[in-house]
């Protein structure tokens, strides 16, 4: 019988935080997996679309955290922070493939797109503007969100965002825990840092 070895891997900030907008990047593409074709109206296509997108965003900081696991972890979440919503910022700041060709379609794709088009007003006015001809909106509906092989286009490089990943949070970490409690004590005081709690 051959012995079993598992791969330790390492426990920093750096990894959890990844690890978690991993976890809501997947959270976000099953919603979009199970309301895309159930909220057919333009309406709920939008906002569906908007979860596919904030997928996308936190894929690509899971990305950002990965690849800078050498360096401090509050400076790569204040270069994350100021990006905001802008999927061709973080598309820009994300390295952990060494091919950028997927980040640089989702930048590309993605780049006139803000999560603020799920309030209906500012769909309304971005896709169908009165007085206007829905080709003269600021982003044409029936190019983008309304083609439906251009959404799953979207979802399917998200899907290869994330599975870039997925083995990198499988395995052995550790099972000292006196090492988990100075983690545990250490994503503390990085949160109290981030939202200036004391």
């Amino acid at each position: 019988m051959s012995e079993v070895i598992f791969e330790v891997k390492p426990l920093t900030i750096s990894r959890s935080l990844a690890q978690d907008y991993l976890r809501d990047a997947d959270d976000f593409a099953q919603r979009f997996d199970r309301l895309w074709e159930a909220l057919l109206h333009k309406s709920g296509r939008i906002k569906s679309f908007v979860d596919l997108l904030m997928g996308v965003e936190c894929a690509l900081k899971a990305h950002i955290f990965m690849a800078k696991q050498d360096e401090d972890p509050f400076e790569t979440y204040r270069l994350i922070r100021r990006s905001g919503h802008s999927i061709n910022a973080l598309a820009k700041s994300a390295s952990w493939l060494t091919d950028p060709t997927i980040y640089n379609t989702l930048a590309e794709r993605l780049e006139p797109f803000s999560v603020f088009i799920r309030y209906r007003f500012d769909a309304d006015q971005t896709f169908f503007p009165a007085l206007v001809e829905r080709d003269q909106a600021e982003i044409n509906y029936s190019e983008t969100i309304g083609k439906n092989p251009w959404v799953l286009e979207i979802r399917r490089l998200l899907e290869q965002l994330m599975d870039a990943l997925n083995g990198e949070f499988q395995g052995f970490v550790t099972d000292d825990l006196f090492e988990i409690f100075n983690h545990e004590q250490a994503l503390a005081d990085f949160y109290k840092k981030v939202s200036g709690k004391k």
